[in-house]
């Protein structure tokens, strides 16, 4: 309302200027008139902002502008905060997995935002988490999984409309009220754990078994029904402990499960207490063998969890009626670890090889360089094999640890050399070393080289001799295929998602593994060469002559997996159900398998350089480097390998000869990468331009070890001019090119 003062009668017809920064303002120009009571009139509507703003109304008066500031806030819509108990979602709620907490207990808890039709909402919501307990300093809240010790104020971020996080009981006793608000709404949710107080007895989880190794993220995994062996339970073990009181553990000391705490002197066991239990998640059959327990002389009880036929993962709960300080009682619950329910063997789709490095420096020449090789393997669901399955390795070349143990063990020479830190779960590591054997044991004679021996053909260049960029074809020298297999499943497409292979679903049917040796990816001696160019069908026979395939099934011969009769093959893997074992699938289980090769790469005095291809003759193979012209540089050794890994490049130019690509320099240096399993010389760009007459100067190539001090020279090349049209590029007098 505007005034007029001192008379304080209402102004009529004035302009009055509303802004704000996210709000919007109607009309949209922002300007109204007051009216005969001096009232000027706005709609304000919610922008696309959520929180405070300002709205500023200005109105001219003799005597200067008059401005006014309004708050204003912009809440969120149609948002509800709750949490799902199943498929159904309960408003105003928090989800606690426990309720009533021992003293310095935790629970899990759940929310979940839900729009005005009950769908989670989509994109990222803030909830902000707090309790009477955490902001009087006795209670926190930590990220779901997180080892700090966490803070009063926690606010997590929604995915797919649902969050999660611990709360952590820590000095409080009671009842305490957790709170949950949607950052930017006035949605909130609620819910209340009881804390027994400090004297009350005490349930806590112990420990696991299986347990998960030496990961530490505290999980169980167990097999699913029916697919278990050795090494692969299909029943897990589950320990808690009742006490007196918690045991508060100092630095160092030994934890629930660990050796020496039984003995600590603060832990007051309870003997005969009877402990119910419960799973959090029964999907696929999941059960417990015993639903209930009675603690004995150290406080334990123990729980069985079978397995399901579905994978998927679950908590145990156990409870027991505790006595608090004033002599009632009150439930006391304690949650184990995660427990996760699999297959823990190996699919074929799930095993990788994994080298340091592929091309090894002067593993062609020297014996006794090391390479460490990763294998890592997991199951049809993606999680990490059981501890203890075995890697079986085989080189070609070299020799190499025949085996190691995910989770438990790397190679014995590989424990010797690096060290003997247990490896992550699904993981293990073998060393490789060069040493003979290096070559086929026949037919050495049809191993492909650089020399001009009648057989070299490069479509790179029109050289008949010297490095090249492209494969020189069957056979190749120095490339050491590395099999590892492990028993294992085919890899199959779960088009229904009941966790079982039915007959129909698509899948993998693998033959016997193999070390192959001319890479073309069957089993030569039985399937046929298939190298395809630039390899002849008879050298890639040749080359291929010498596989060896492991004997599975031990019956003499390589076996394709298929009916000889109908050429087809059957699912092979515990996934078989048994009602379809023998009919439409297989339970019996294969090797997977998988390879790579390392490449053993010469020493840097036994390299070879080549210049060939310029934008005006793209086969171009020469000696000489014409100013002006970019050439490429191939540089490999006899068995056209590039150099290995590491491996320093300088090019030095003098005389009246200067390279200017790709940079104006004197002297150009370049590391050789590591080129994985590529086939080939390594290839290097090179201009050079002359200050005078380049024909004068040249460019040599050095070549330098990994960690060597002395660089061994490779080739000098010398510069040239252009050629006239009156020079004879044949006249060995000739400033022209010299071409191979």
């Amino acid at each position: 309302m505007l005034e007029d003062s001192p008379s304080g009668d209402p102004v009529n017809g004035a302009v009055v200027a509303a802004t704000a920064e996210f709000t919007v303002i109607t009309p949209e120009n922002g300007q109204a008139l007051t009216n005969a009571d001096g009232i000027a009139t706005f709609q304000l509507q919610a922008g696309t902002v959520v929180g405070a703003d300002t709205v500023t109304v200005t109105v001219e008066s003799p005597a200067g502008p008059v401005t006014r500031n309004v708050g204003v806030q912009t809440d969120l819509a149609g948002l509800n905060l709750g949490f799902f108990d199943g498929t159904t979602f309960v408003n105003g709620q928090v989800g606690l997995s426990a309720t009533s907490l021992a003293f310095g207990g935790s629970s899990v808890l759940r929310v979940a935002v839900v729009d005005e039709s009950g769908q989670t909402a989509i994109g990222t919501e803030q909830v902000r988490l707090t309790s009477a307990c955490s902001l009087s300093g006795q209670a926190t809240f930590r990220p779901l999984g997180g080892a700090e010790a966490g803070t009063a104020t926690l606010v997590i971020e929604t995915i797919d409309g649902l969050a999660s996080a611990e709360y952590l009981a820590g000095s409080c006793e009671g009842d305490d009220t957790i709170t949950a608000e949607l950052v930017g709404s006035d949605a909130t949710a609620t819910g209340t754990v009881t804390i027994a107080g400090r004297t009350a007895n005490y349930i806590g989880f112990f420990s696991a078994d299986p347990s998960e190794g030496e990961e530490g993220s505290g999980r169980t995994i167990i097999a699913l029904r029916g697919t278990g062996g050795p090494g692969r339970p299909e029943v897990a073990t589950v320990t808690f402990e009742v006490l007196e009181s918690p045991v508060l553990l100092g630095e160092g000391d030994p934890g629930p499960g660990e050796t020496g705490y039984l003995d600590n002197p603060d832990r007051v066991p309870l003997a005969g207490i009877e402990v119910q239990f419960s799973l959090t998640n029964g999907l696929g059959g999941i059960t417990l063998l015993n639903t209930s327990g009675v603690t004995d002389a150290n406080g334990l009880v123990d729980v069985e969890v079978r397995a399901g036929n579905v994978a998927t993962s679950t908590l145990v709960v156990a409870s027991f009626e505790a006595t608090g300080s004033d002599g009632n009682t009150r439930p006391q619950e304690a949650s184990s670890n995660q427990i996760v329910i699999s297959t823990g063997l190996p699919d074929q789709n799930s095993i990788s090889l994994s080298s340091e490095v592929f091309h090894v420096p002067r593993a062609r020449d020297i014996d006794g360089i090391n390479v460490t090789l990763t294998i890592r393997m997991a199951d049809k669901f993606n999680n990490p094999v059981a501890d203890g399955t075995s890697a079986v390795f085989t080189t070609e070349y070299g020799t190499i640890d025949s085996s190691c143990l995910t989770g438990v063990s790397n190679g014995a020479r590989y424990q010797s050399v690096i060290g003997t830190d247990t490896p992550l779960r699904g993981t293990c590591s073998v060393l490789w070393t060069s040493q003979a054997p290096r070559f086929p044991v026949f037919n050495r004679d049809l191993v492909q080289t650089t020399e001009d021996d009648g057989s070299y053909l490069c479509s790179a260049h029109t050289g008949s001799f010297g490095p090249c960029p492209d494969d020189l074809g069957a056979i190749r020298g120095l490339r050491s295929t590395i099999l590892v297999t492990a028993v294992g499943e085919e890899s199959f497409i779960d088009a229904n998602g009941n966790g079982l292979y039915d007959e129909g679903e698509a899948f993998e049917n693998l033959p016997e593994a193999f070390i192959d040796k001319n890479e073309d990816g069957v089993y030569t001696p039985v399937e046929g060469p298939q190298c395809g160019p630039p390899s002849s069908t008879a050298n890639c026979e040749a080359a291929g002559a010498e596989e060896e395939f492991v004997d599975f099934n031990q019956d003499g011969v390589y076996s394709l997996n298929v009916d000889p009769n109908t050429g087809e093959g059957v699912y092979n893997g515990s996934l078989c159900p048994q009602e379809g074992d023998g009919i439409f699938c297989s339970r019996d289980l294969l090797n997977v398998r998988t390879s790579t090769v390392l490449v053993l790469t010469a020493a840097a005095q036994n390299l070879q350089a080549l210049a060939g291809k310029t934008p005006d003759d793209p086969r171009r193979a020469t000696n000489t480097l014409q100013e002006g012209s970019t050439f490429e540089i191939y540089v490999a050794d006899v068995y056209n390998n590039a150099p290995g890994a590491g491996t320093t490049l300088t090019f030095r130019a003098d005389g009246d000869c200067r390279i200017v690509f790709p940079e104006d320099t004197e002297e150009y240096v370049v590391e050789v990468p590591d080129l994985n399993t590529a086939r080939g010389a390594y290839t290097v760009p090179l201009r050079v331009n002359g200050t005078g007459d380049p024909s004068g100067g040249r460019v040599t190539l050095l070549a330098t070890d990994p960690e060597g001090a002395n660089p061994a020279p490779v080739r000098t090349f010398a510069c040239s001019t252009v050629c006239s049209e009156r020079e004879d590029p044949l006249d060995p007098s000739s400033a022209c090119l010299e071409e191979l």
